[in-house]
């Protein structure tokens, strides 16, 4: 008993330090390297530790996996998930399969991925995420139609706990239902939140995630129109239901938007822009929260602002991968709204304001329904989602951007005919 005592505060000791280490919470802003470094050797350290003490101690196997896994070290992340499933004592084995089945599909072991998210399921028929990896790594396989199925299927599941007044046809095959909307961008902007609260209306209906990426990348693109089209739920007209999804890299690119009208060519289109200075600031921040990022803000801006004078126009579409860099660029916005205006009818557009919908988000909202032809709908609270903060930076670099993005503000308000009042 003592040793499992002692087990299990090593074991506190390590997620503690495991928080420190990779919590988006504590890494607002950039931590050295060399400080992260010694804080995961110590994580990793406490974890093997409570494992010595007590060698049932499942948790411990898991987390010590999770931290390795963060680390992208997946055959020993696989090892402790194993472990961790062989000594479940405490009904956690769902998570733990399904931690076990990512990391096995970064290895492409992709049948034992598949299996692993199977017993997922077959431990708890309700867990979401299990059917979508399910789902996601029989696609990659190019086992297409049973891909289709379980999205169809985790659809309907989804739809009975958000919106369980709604009846859903239970026919094991339905048929397809396309989205009535889409939010286009930009990224931090504050696309989350709205479309959080969107699908909290009694009409609008939730496509099984925010963002399916399916327009923008040639991987998913190429799986073919059903499969985007079982990412939605079932809707029959009749009903009064929408539907919709917001990828907020759809607007950076032409050959998207290209897409997207030789499909649905009436598509109603959604569009938030922020501050460009705030937004580019937001951005980089966010990598370096999530380790995507490793130059100083200056290194980042300024190399952009060199690639920007020798080629002002860099086609985004090819960057849908990249998760660092080009801040900047997709905060011109002017650019990338006139190749989407160039293809649908301003009409079929609603651009809002950041700024606007931060401070009234309830009006902004509203005026959303209005453009989606849906009744009014007021929510209880309006929580800001992935809110992220920064530290204040120099007046320098913020001059710098803020003289840049200047006479692309101005194009934009003549182009739109609006004002963003953005100094």
């Amino acid at each position: 008993m003592a040793k499992k005592v002692i087990a299990a505060q090593i074991f506190y000791l390590g997620s503690f330090l495991q928080d420190q280490a990779l919590s988006k919470n504590s890494r607002k802003f950039r931590q050295p390297d060399i400080i992260l470094s010694y804080i995961k050797l110590a994580a990793i350290l406490c974890y093997r530790l409570a494992i010595i003490f007590n060698p049932h101690f499942s948790q411990a196997y898991y987390q010590l996996g999770k931290f390795l896994a963060k680390n992208k070290r997946w055959e020993e992340a696989i090892h402790y998930y194993t472990q961790a499933i062989e000594n479940d004592d405490k009904n956690f084995a769902e998570a733990y399969y399904i931690s076990l089945g990512k990391s096995l599909q970064k290895l492409k072991r992709f049948e034992e991925a598949i299996d692993a998210f199977r017993k997922a399921i077959a431990i708890n028929p309700q867990c979401h995420w299990a059917y979508i990896f399910l789902a996601d790594t029989l696609s990659t396989k190019g086992e297409l139609l049973e891909a289709i199925e379980i999205y169809q299927t985790v659809s309907q599941k989804q739809i009975a706990k958000t919106h369980p007044r709604v009846s859903l046809s239970q026919q094991p095959k339905l048929p397809l239902s396309a989205p009535n909307f889409l939010i286009i961008g930009q990224a931090k902007c504050g696309t989350t939140s709205l479309y959080t609260y969107m699908t909290q209306h009694p009409q609008i209906l939730p496509a099984i995630r925010k963002e399916i990426n399916f327009w923008n990348r040639d991987s998913t693109f190429n799986r073919g129109l059903n499969w985007y089209l079982a990412h939605f739920p079932s809707v029959a007209s009749e009903k009064k239901l929408i539907t919709g999804e917001a990828t907020t890299t759809y607007l950076d690119s032409g050959k998207t938007a290209q897409r997207l009208w030789r499909f649905f060519p009436h598509m109603k289109i959604i569009i938030l822009l922020r501050h460009p200075v705030e937004r580019t600031l937001s951005h980089y921040y966010m990598n370096c929260r999530y380790r995507w990022e490793n130059s100083s803000l200056k290194e980042a801006i300024f190399s952009e602002l060199d690639i920007l004078s020798k080629q002002p126009k860099i086609d985004l579409h090819s960057q849908v991968y990249a998760t660092n860099g080009f801040y900047i660029t997709r905060s011109k916005y002017i650019e990338s709204v006139k190749q989407w205006m160039e293809l649908f009818p301003k009409e079929q557009f609603l651009i809002l304001q950041s700024e606007e919908f931060f401070v009234a988000p309830a009006t902004t909202v509203n005026q959303v329904f209005q453009f989606l032809a849906i009744e009014p709908y007021q929510l209880q609270e309006y929580p800001q989602m992935k809110k992220g903060s920064y530290p204040p930076i120099s007046q320098s670099i913020h001059k710098t951007l803020s003289d840049y993005f200047r006479p692309f503000n101005q194009q934009l308000e003549e182009y739109l005919d609006r004002k963003f009042n953005w100094i």
